[in-house]
């Protein structure tokens, strides 16, 4: 996912909505997200060239993923 596509899936929803990771969909559970890291090009790359991936760190583990947040995912 590039961030433009996930800046449109978040578009209409308030900004004081919680964000929230889905994992392991066998045993699904919810996390906080941790940090937003950017990887920034390596000194050898042209000077124009900018962030390539940003990385979300797992955060808390907040507990099972509610029934209806698994339906809908499809797990």
């Amino acid at each position: 996912m590039k961030v433009i596509e996930l800046k449109e899936a978040l578009e209409g929803i308030p900004d004081d909505a919680e964000v929230r990771l889905a994992m392991q969909p066998s045993w699904p559970f919810e996390y906080s997200i941790g940090d937003v890291i950017p990887i920034e090009p390596d000194e050898e790359a042209p000077a124009n060239e900018e962030v390539k991936v940003v990385y979300l760190t797992e955060g808390s583990q907040l507990g099972y993923l509610p029934g209806e947040a698994s339906e809908a995912i499809g797990w």
